[in-house]
Order: structure tokens, then C-alpha cells, then sequence
């Protein structure tokens, strides 16, 4: 009995000793993440997202009765009915993203403790720090938690296995729902944000450079060799476009019977080819500008993808994956080539198994005589050069990074109680005073719906508030010229309040008309804004 128990502890032990990493990392992750829970209602993609999920709630259905230019998942997450709660899923998330990330590197890295133990701290730090906005609940984040545990899942799979290590012995083929599940995940991913497909054509690098590194080591029989390849890796291939088509589908059907199907087209999924091209450049050189558009940046992925392919003596397998998806996520967050920090968070995964590859196999050339036989010598050197051309990229592009030091060091403050919240609060936006002032001033008169003319979608997210059309801020009803629908839809709603910003210079004539026809100015005078009531509604101070 004494026995029986001493092993299990022993084997506890031995659990713990192998998973201590893991544990640090998930540590970190929360002690990082306290401040989030604090946070006003400031950022305005959240606000968007709790703004349509709220409405969903209500019962407005997505895409015909409220519009954003995203697909759907993320929307779906957001029906939290609060920032708090939104701010709690995020976190639940991240940890369960960590932990599948944590597993990854490891079957990368072939189970080494150090790369793997560097790669997850990286992660876990470029994924929370407010940065690259790492502390808001932004749909990269959740983009990050589907595909990182389709990888996983198609990490353990023979596909994956037969590529990282070509000289094992021959390894059972693994069965088509694994790929399925995988694909599946993936998919999820593309339907939280469209930029995620370029994680999905990350997972064929497996097959892909499989092939070509067993195509180019043969002496002969090369044509034998590629087809063989062929007949073991399509039908997996078959199976993982099975589990990425079926979600697609079934998102699709699901608009089709809310008859919001043509909406569904529209604006979750067209629309974002509009938007990808809408952005100006902030430099004229013809060379930059070309490598900046869609050809050019197909160039160098083309280019990067014949580099490992022809340079395969000198890479490891998991580098060349590595290095590829790194392609594939720097092209996916430069598809809009807008300056925007969390654009940049779809890189983190690729980019922290970068960072700490290199760094190991750099220490490991340094110290050991065998460097220069390493079968890896290039794969540092390649990602040291692309890493240099990222860092390049985001001062080009004028990315703005969020403050770090700043964001903990207010929160700090307001814990030891050195400012109020108030204070604190209007360190992230300056419209925070108003909005929390407002929001007191509407509740003399109850109303689920507000109408903001100008962009200020915190504060319906704030209030709990439903637009009176389809759209949360002005420049969306610009960009589609929805000036009658907007109209129709507020003068149908009649809302008890009305908020015009003071920044908002659109003409929209027909609705100042019967605001100042039906409405009235508040005797609350506010900064940023003027809120209209009703005549009928009578307003306190």
C-alpha cells in the first residue's frame, strides 16, 4: 500500500517537474492580464463587437438587422452581454491558446525544454501586453485559440510526423478525423476572421515540403518518389479541406434560413475584399509601393517558398515550416497594409517559434565544435534576415505600439488608490468622461435604442444601447451612402436619445432637419458631444 502510493506520488512529480514551464507561463499570463478586468469601456473594435453581440441578444439578426465587415464568430463570442464578461471569456481563452501553443512548439522542437520553455514566455508576452493590444479581446486573439489547436491536432497526425522526422521509422497513418477535426478548427479560425486562411495554407507546408525535400534527396526515380507522395498526401488533403469546407458551410446555411444569406455575402465575406484595398500608403517609392501590393507580396512568399524548398541541406524540417508560416502570417497581416498594432498579432505564434529557434540553435553553433555541420546552419540566418525585414515593415507602415510601461503603471496607481477611477478611466480615451456622464444623464428616460451620429460605438456598448440601423458608426453608413436607410431606421426606432459628435462633419441633412424639429438640446453640456431628447422626454441635470 506504502508502495502503491510513493509511486504515485513519485509519478505526480515527475508530471509536475515536466510541465513547470507550462505552469510559469500560464502564471505569467494571468498576473499579466489583472489590469484587463479594470479597463473602461474605451477600445472601439470591442465596443463594435459588444455593440452587435448585445443586439444579437436582443434579437437582431446579423448581417440584415446589424452589419459589421467581419464573419461571424467573433460576434457571436462577443454576446457577453458585458465587457467584463468578454474580458473573463478572453482570458479563459488565452490559457487554453497557451497551453495548445505550449504543446505545439514541443512536438516542434522535438520535445526540448529550453526552445519550447522560450517560445511559449515569448508568446505569452506579445500575446497580453497591451503593445500590440494584446490586453483587448480583438479577433486575432481568438483566431490564434482555433488554429493553434487545429495544429495541434494535426501535429500529432502521421502528416505532420513523416515531415518533421523523415528518418523515423515508417509511422502509422493516422485516421481521416483527426484530419477533420484539424480542418475543422482551422476553419473556425477563418470564420472569426478571413486572415486566417493563411494559417490554413500554412498547415499544407507539412505535405508540401515533404514532398520536395523527398524529390530533391533522391538520386533517381524522382517521378516514382513524387507520385508515391502524391497518393499519401491528397487524400489527406481531401479530408482537412473536408473539416475547413464543412464549417463554411454550415455558417451559410444558417444565414440562408434566417433569410440573411445575401447579407451574409455581402458583408461577411466580400466586403473584405473591398476593405484589404481601401488603404494609402504613407510612402511613394515605386519599388516599396510594388512589394506593398498584392503581386508584390506574392512575389516574395513565392520567393521565400522556392528558398526553403532549394536550401532544404542546410534547414531543418520544423524550420522550414516555421519560416514558412511566418510568410504566410506577415502576408496575412499586411493584407490592408493599415498601421494597425493588433493586425500584427496573427504573427505571435510563428514569430515566438522563430525567435526561439534561433536563439537555441545561435547558443548551440556558438558553443558546440560541430556548428559548422549543422544541419540547421541556415535556418538562424534566415530568420534573423526576415525578422529584421518585419521590424523594417512596421517602421515603414508607421505601425504606433501601444504603451506598456504606462498602461501597468496606471493601473498600480489606481490600485494603491494614488488616482481615481475617473482618472484612470480617462487615461485610455478622452471621450471616458462623457460617456459615463451620459449614460447617468439617459437613464431619466429608459430607451433600448440610441442613435450616434459620428463614431462613438463605446458608448453603445457602454449603455446597452441598440443603434436604430444596421450601423454602429457613421463612416460605415458613408462607405455603403446609407443615408435614407440610417434615416428611415431612426425616424422608425423614434429613440428617446440622440448623440451627435462634435467631430463629425458628414452632411446629413434630412436627419438635422427632424432632429432639430423633434429634439431638443440637454442642459448637460458635454466635451466631445451634444445629446438630444425628445420633447416628449423630460430630462434631468
Amino acid at each position: 500500500m506504502k508502495h502503491s502510493l510513493l509511486s504515485k506520488i513519485i509519478k505526480v512529480d515527475k508530471l509536475l517537474d515536466q510541465q513547470f514551464p507550462l505552469f510559469i507561463a500560464l502564471v505569467l499570463l494571468m498576473l499579466l492580464r489583472v489590469p484587463n478586468f479594470v479597463e473602461p469601456y474605451w477600445y472601439g473594435d470591442e465596443a463594435i463587437y459588444l455593440t452587435i453581440g448585445q443586439s444579437m441578444n436582443k434579437g437582431a439578426i446579423l448581417y440584415k438587422e446589424i452589419i459589421d465587415h467581419k464573419t461571424p464568430l467573433i460576434y457571436f463570442l462577443a454576446q457577453t452581454h458585458t465587457q467584463e464578461n468578454f474580458r473573463v471569456l478572453l482570458w479563459g481563452w488565452m490559457l487554453v491558446t497557451t497551453i495548445a501553443f505550449y504543446y505545439f512548439a514541443q512536438t516542434l522542437f522535438s520535445n526540448k525544454k529550453w526552445p519550447t520553455f522560450i517560445a511559449t514566455i515569448l508568446f505569452v508576452l506579445a500575446t497580453s501586453l497591451p503593445t500590440f493590444e494584446g490586453n483587448i479581446p480583438n479577433g486575432e486573439l481568438f483566431v490564434m485559440g482555433f488554429v493553434l489547436v487545429g495544429m495541434l491536432v494535426l501535429s500529432q497526425t502521421s502528416y505532420a510526423t513523416s515531415f518533421l522526422h523523415p528518418k523515423a521509422k515508417k509511422v502509422k497513418d493516422s485516421p481521416a478525423w483527426m484530419y477533420i477535426i484539424s480542418g475543422s478548427f482551422l476553419s473556425l479560425g477563418v470564420l472569426t476572421k478571413v486572415p486566417a486562411i493563411f494559417d490554413v495554407a500554412a498547415a499544407a507546408g507539412f505535405g508540401f515540403f515533404e514532398s520536395t525535400n523527398a524529390l530533391l534527396a533522391a538520386q533517381k526515380n524522382r517521378l516514382l518518389i513524387l507520385k508515391k507522395k502524391f497518393v499519401k498526401i491528397v487524400p489527406i488533403w481531401f479530408f482537412l479541406g473536408v473539416g475547413i469546407v464543412l464549417p463554411i458551410l454550415l455558417s451559410i446555411a444558417y444565414f440562408v434560413k434566417l433569410d440573411a444569406g445575401s447579407e451574409y455575402l455581402q458583408f461577411g465575406l466580400m466586403y473584405n475584399f473591398r476593405y484589404a484595398g481601401s488603404w494609402g500608403l504613407p510612402f511613394d517609392n515605386p519599388i516599396l509601393v510594388f512589394f506593398f501590393s498584392l503581386p508584390g507580396k506574392l512575389v516574395a512568399m513565392s520567393f521565400l517558398t522556392m528558398l526553403l524548398v532549394v536550401t532544404k541541406k542546410y534547414i531543418s524540417p520544423a524550420f522550414q515550416f516555421i519560416l514558412f508560416w511566418f510568410g504566410l502570417s506577415l502576408f496575412a497581416s499586411l493584407l490592408s497594409n493599415r498601421p494597425y498594432p493588433h493586425y500584427y498579432l496573427q504573427i505571435a505564434p510563428a514569430l515566438s517559434l522563430l525567435v526561439a529557434g534561433t536563439v537555441y540553435e545561435g547558443i548551440k553553433m556558438l558553443f558546440k565544435r560541430t556548428a559548422l555541420q549543422n544541419k540547421n546552419i541556415l535556418g538562424p540566418f534566415l530568420a534573423t534576415v526576415i525578422f529584421t525585414g518585419f521590424v523594417a515593415i512596421l517602421f515603414l507602415l508607421k505601425v504606433q505600439k501601444y504603451p506598456t510601461v504606462a498602461y501597468y503603471t496606471s493601473f498600480i496607481q489606481l490600485a494603491k488608490r494614488e488616482i481615481s477611477v475617473a482618472d484612470y478611466n480617462q487615461r485610455f480615451d478622452s471621450l471616458m468622461s462623457d460617456n459615463y456622464r451620459v449614460v447617468e444623464t439617459m437613464k431619466a428616460c429608459p430607451d433600448d435604442h440610441l442613435f450616434i451620429w459620428g463614431t462613438n460605438p463605446t458608448l453603445y456598448a457602454l449603455a446597452d444601447k441598440m443603434p436604430t440601423g444596421r450601423f454602429t458608426v457613421s463612416f460605415h453608413i458613408k462607405d455603403f451612402n446609407a443615408y435614407d436607410e440610417t434615416f428611415n431606421d431612426f425616424v422608425e426606432d423614434n429613440p428617446n436619445y440622440v448623440v451627435v459628435m462634435n467631430k463629425e462633419d458628414g452632411a446629413f441633412p434630412q436627419f438635422y432637419q427632424y432632429l432639430r424639429k423633434n429634439y431638443r438640446p440637454s442642459q448637460t453640456q458635454f466635451d466631445n458631444f451634444a445629446l438630444w431628447h425628445r420633447i416628449e422626454c423630460t430630462v434631468t441635470k
